[in-house]
Parts: C-alpha cells; sequence; structure tokens
C-alpha cells in the first residue's frame, strides 16, 4: 500500500508542476522541514535554504510573466522544458526507491516528465482562448488567472503529501472545468473573414492578423 501511496503522491506533485513549474518543488523541500515528509538523502538539496530561496524567486518570477498576455504566451512554449525538469525532479524526490537503481531513476524521469508535459499541454489549451479573447482586453483578468494557477498548484502540492488520493482527484476536477470553460468560449467565436482565425464575437480587429473587421464588412468580403 506505501509504494502506491508514494506513486500517487508523485503523480500528484507532477501534475501540480503542470500548473507553475517551482511551487510543488518548493512544496517538497518545505515538507522536508516538517513531519509529514523527509526526503532522500539524493534529494535533500531541495530542503536547503539557498535553494528554496531561489525555487521562491523562481516562483514569483514565473507568476509575474504568466500574468503579462504577451510574456504568458511565449513563456507557454517555452515553459516545457522547466515543467519537464521538474516533474522529474518532483516524481524522483517523491518516490524514494528511485534511489536503488539508475533505471528506476530513469523511469521516474519519464512519469514525472511526462505527467508534468501532458499537464501544461492541457493547460495551454484551456488557457489559450483566455489569452486570447479576455486577458488581452482586460489585463486584471491575466494574473487573476495567474495567481489562480499559482494557488491551484499549491494545494495540489500540499493535497499530494498530505492526501495523494484527494490531490488526483483535484486535478482530475481542475481539467474538466477548464475545457467547461475553453468549450464555452470556443461556441462564441467566430471566423476572421481574412485569416480565418477564430475571434471574438464582435470584434472590431482581428487578434491573429491585426486587420479590421468592418473594411471587410464594407468591401463585401467573407460573404
Amino acid at each position: 500500500m506505501q509504494p502506491l501511496m508514494s506513486y500517487l503522491t508523485a503523480f500528484g506533485l507532477a501534475g501540480s508542476v503542470g500548473a507553475k513549474a517551482f511551487i510543488p518543488v518548493l512544496a517538497l523541500g518545505a515538507f522536508h522541514h516538517t513531519g509529514y515528509f523527509e526526503l532522500s538523502e539524493r534529494w535533500a538539496w531541495i530542503a536547503s535554504p539557498p535553494v528554496m530561496v531561489v525555487l521562491g524567486i523562481l516562483v514569483l518570477a514565473e507568476i509575474v510573466v504568466d500574468a503579462n498576455t504577451e510574456l504568458g504566451a511565449y513563456a507557454d512554449v517555452v515553459g516545457y522544458l522547466p515543467k519537464v525538469v521538474a516533474g522529474f525532479i518532483a516524481f524522483a524526490a517523491a518516490t524514494g526507491a528511485v534511489d536503488q537503481s539508475l533505471v528506476e531513476l530513469g523511469a521516474s524521469g519519464l512519469l514525472g516528465g511526462a505527467t508534468a508535459g501532458a499537464v501544461h499541454f492541457l493547460r495551454n489549451r484551456a488557457r489559450q482562448p483566455l489569452r486570447d479573447h479576455v486577458e488581452h482586453l482586460h489585463g486584471y483578468l491575466g494574473r487573476a488567472a495567474s495567481v489562480g494557477e499559482a494557488g491551484i498548484s499549491a494545494v495540489t502540492a500540499v493535497s499530494a503529501v498530505v492526501a495523494p488520493l484527494a490531490a488526483v482527484a483535484l486535478l482530475l476536477v481542475t481539467v474538466a472545468c477548464a475545457f467547461t470553460v475553453v468549450h464555452a468560449l470556443d461556441r462564441r467565436r467566430v471566423p476572421c473573414v481574412h485569416c480565418g482565425q477564430p475571434m471574438r464575437t464582435g470584434a472590431l480587429v482581428c487578434i491573429h492578423c491585426k486587420r479590421d473587421q468592418r473594411e471587410a464588412a464594407a468591401q463585401g468580403v467573407g460573404r
């Protein structure tokens, strides 16, 4: 039963990495100083004060960059690398058995990195319509979304250590809710008369090609 719970913890942590890369790793370091979780000797460096300070700075930087619409859209793409690496670290550190062989360490890296990468892909799929049709109009919504993702990542990471089953359930519910929102936004989009890319209903300028929709309507384009 204990190995199963360890793997549930690992999957919960790797999944929460998909929302924010460094929060789960920081949570592991913090829990090492409590009675809930103890890092093995191989991974004890995570709990060292200098590393935790750096992780804290990286958490703040990730939230700030993600809150900016243009920088956040770029970070969505380049974010795969740090999240795959962080997913590997979180998964490997949570399953102490990987200390026994390089094969187990490699398997842990694949599972953790793949889980974090997959969640990041789903997160991007859910976040993109918000960036395209909401956040560029109301910047505060981008900040709220970034902080909200950080909160989900933190709650999931803590749950993964304290109550692993709850963490897995929380991830599933979050993904389901995100795609419900995406589906609702998709239904409200129409194709640009110039480039055909989806855009917000009633928008005067396409966010993709930057061309005026009123001019096209006056010329009868797209009819």
